[in-house]
């Protein structure tokens, strides 16, 4: 497997590291035959804030986390809290690696509309639940605090007029809080945490739409594993819903 990033040495030796690191640790829990290379690349590669992506065979990470690190050093960064939130977005990476292997139509067909520009509201409740997947896996890695996600998800007023199939940073596109929904979900899994976070949210639209989501994603838990786009007919349906009833309360 190729481990690099190609603007800095100093970085190119950290990442090779940490993944080695991580590997170890939990590698045997997932299948990642398939990755090929693992790739640190500059933050500003991408107009939004995001600090992993994976692909067919290949992991990205950026290096927001990496920047915001007082020293390269692994052995002096045990509890500091970037640090280990880089190792877990890089286990978060890994998990879709394993997944694509789990759930390969799934991840052709949001890839497919993704890379054409076909995306829509079935390709969101596709990215919706494999999304939820990973992070589930995810949630308690290490006892990293990483609620901040949420703090900044119950601040907004979600008061959707639009869907932009891409990360805006905007509280008025319809996908950008559909993409965070199984973030906020996943990491709230504590009905006394989640019920305390949803208080928060002045919305009672966007209360509705996360009680509703979460519902069928603990259906959709209860299945087990499965590889067929019907099975999320009823996730695609209440995002659908959802979707009208923001373009008729917000949309101009």
């Amino acid at each position: 497997m190729k481990i690099y990033c190609t603007y800095s040495q100093e970085l190119h030796r950290f990442l090779n590291e940490v993944v080695e690191l991580v590997l170890d640790k939990y590698g045997s829990q997932l299948n990642i035959n398939t990755l090929e290379e693992i790739e640190l690349v500059n933050k500003r590669k991408y107009n939004y804030i995001t600090d992993g992506k994976a692909y067919i065979g290949r992991i990205e990470v950026t290096s927001r986390l990496y920047e915001l690190l007082p020293i390269l050093d692994v052995e002096e960064l045990e509890d500091n809290n970037e640090y280990k939130l880089l190792r877990k977005t890089l286990y978060h990476e890994l998990g879709h690696i394993n997944d694509m292997t789990l759930m390969p139509k799934l991840y052709g067909m949001m890839f497919k509309d993704f890379q054409n520009g076909d995306v829509d509201l079935y390709s969101i409740s596709i990215l919706l639940w494999i999304e939820y997947v990973a992070e589930k896996r995810t949630v308690g890695f290490e006892n990293v605090n990483d609620m901040e996600l949420c703090d900044d998800f119950v601040k907004e007023k979600w008061e959707c007029s639009k869907f932009e199939p891409c990360l805006s940073g905007s509280n008025e596109n319809f996908y950008d809080l559909t993409k965070l929904l199984p973030y906020f979900i996943a990491r709230t899994a504590n009905e006394d945490i989640r019920d305390q976070y949803l208080d928060r949210i002045e919305n009672s639209l966007v209360v509705d739409y996360v009680k509703e989501i979460s519902i069928e994603l603990d259906n959709l838990e209860s299945k087990g594993t499965f590889d067929d786009p019907e099975v999320l007919r009823r996730l695609y349906e209440i995002i659908d819903k959802y979707f009208n009833v923001f373009m008729n309360r917000y949309a101009k």
